[in-house]
């Protein structure tokens, strides 16, 4: 089956089932993907779920046995989820098994119940289901090392995680992580300080702040984009905004910015520039629409010793949904990290 013949992703379930605990049903991203629940009960959104999603096409053990380098945990950014076929695909034949995580509150996670998609009050909150995912990968390959992925929100979750609780993992890939506010601390500091104050009274206090469409419009096939996105897992708006998530994230930039001291080797892929504007254009099809890449060049210096940086001319905010030839680029670049890692 080809991936033209695929089911389009608006005609995928709005919410997933539940799995069993521990097995592994048939993706809606087609042949070779699996996806399983990570079930931790409830929360004050409903139930409290993760979802890890894995690819494992047919005869995939065999085909890498003993060539087999690794196994990757990817994890996606703020109102998103995986969909990247490709990069799982890159990941496969570069001799690594390929997991992905949907966060609680977000993508295959969410549930008709969530009232406030992606809502999270403290990421350390998070360490429930990025350990949980770990032991998975940790039981399937118990000999192998494990490498760390995380695009925007995602880099920021991870990087917090690894420098808090030292899991085992060999190497971290940041895909245009989001590690200060809008590349400025000026605002970060009284605006959070504003959150906590919010935060205090009510966390799931919804902030106004004007949305825009603009990257969303960069990535789907119904708009400018090359992507098949699913219209509410990846929504042509962000979630809300909440007082309590905020006031989280910032306490994530401030931390970034104090220096995290991981000795992992550590590559950080950004687009060269970013553009800012208050309506679409097409020069966001090149560009990161979302982070400011030269302060988060400049804060990716702060999380370890070992930080190689990839500026890539033309690339979007998630450089692995760039159009050719920045997505091409961005490939050749993580290729040629892996193989200082494997050596």
């Amino acid at each position: 089956m080809t991936v033209a013949e695929l089911l389009p992703a608006a005609r995928w379930p709005e919410f997933l089932p539940s799995t069993p605990p521990g097995v592994w049903v048939p993706d809606p991203l087609g042949p070779g993907y699996e996806y399983q629940t990570l079930d931790f009960g409830s929360d004050a959104e409903g139930p409290l779920v993760a979802t890890l999603v894995r690819y494992a096409p047919s005869g995939w053990f065999r085909k890498l046995g003993r060539r087999a380098k690794g196994v990757v945990l990817s994890v996606h950014g703020w109102s998103d989820y995986f969909y990247n076929r490709e990069l799982a695909e890159f990941w496969h034949h570069r001799g690594y098994h390929f997991y992905a995580l949907d966060l609680r509150h977000h993508g295959r996670s969410l549930r008709k119940e969530h009232e406030l998609p992606g809502y999270i009050s403290a990421l350390e909150d998070l360490d429930l289901e990025l350990d949980a995912s770990l032991g998975i990968l940790q039981r399937e390959h118990p000999e192998l090392p494990v490498v760390a992925q995380g695009h925007s929100m995602g880099g920021l979750i991870l990087s917090l995680w690894i420098s808090r609780t030292s899991p085992n993992i060999k190497g971290l890939v940041l895909n245009a992580p989001w590690l200060e506010f809008q590349g400025t601390a000026f605002l970060r500091v009284p605006i959070n300080g504003l959150m906590e104050a919010m935060s205090r009274s009510n966390p799931r206090r919804k902030v106004l702040a004007n949305q825009f469409d603009h990257y969303w419009q960069s990535l789907s096939d119904q708009a400018s984009g090359q992507w098949d996105i699913h219209p509410i897992w990846r929504p042509t708006l962000a979630f809300p905004t909440t007082a309590g998530w905020l006031h989280t994230i910032l306490k994530g930039h401030a931390q970034v910015a104090r220096g995290l001291n991981l000795s992992l080797p550590i590559l950080i892929l950004t687009s060269k520039t970013s553009h800012f504007s208050t309506s679409y254009s097409e020069q966001m099809q090149h560009t990161d629409s979302v982070i400011d890449v030269t302060q988060t060049r400049l804060r990716a210096l702060k999380l370890g010793s070992f930080v190689t940086l990839s500026e890539l001319d033309g690339a979007m905010h998630d450089v692995f949904t760039s159009a050719e030839p920045a997505r091409a680029t961005a490939f050749r670049d993580l290729n040629l990290w892996l193989k200082m890692l494997d050596c």
